[in-house]
């Protein structure tokens, strides 16, 4: 019989369910933790240090979260009234 990796056997159980507020919450984390995007190599390896300690199932479980929050999200989120339509300007010949 052909055993399993951990990665393996983590990949075969069903994702995660999580709420919308727990995605959320875990977003809000790392985003305090990690004010802007990693530009160095020594940042980048401090967010993938922080990210190594969950789970792929966690991590799974929040993106696709967020995704189906983005994509059931209503279409129009801004009220109308607040949108300014651009001005027009007067050609120049």
């Amino acid at each position: 019989m052909i055993k399993k990796s951990v990665k393996a056997k983590e990949a075969d159980k069903p994702p995660l369910e999580i709420t919308s507020e727990e995605a959320l919450a875990f977003i809000r984390e790392l985003q305090k933790k990690f004010r802007r995007a990693p530009r160095t190599k020594a940042e980048k390896a401090r967010v993938q240090e922080y990210l190594a300690k969950f789970t792929d199932r966690e991590l799974r479980a929040v993106g696709s979260r967020v995704q189906s929050d983005l994509m059931l999200r209503p279409p129009e989120t801004i009220p109308p009234k607040t949108v300014r339509k651009p001005t027009k300007r007067k050609r120049r010949d």
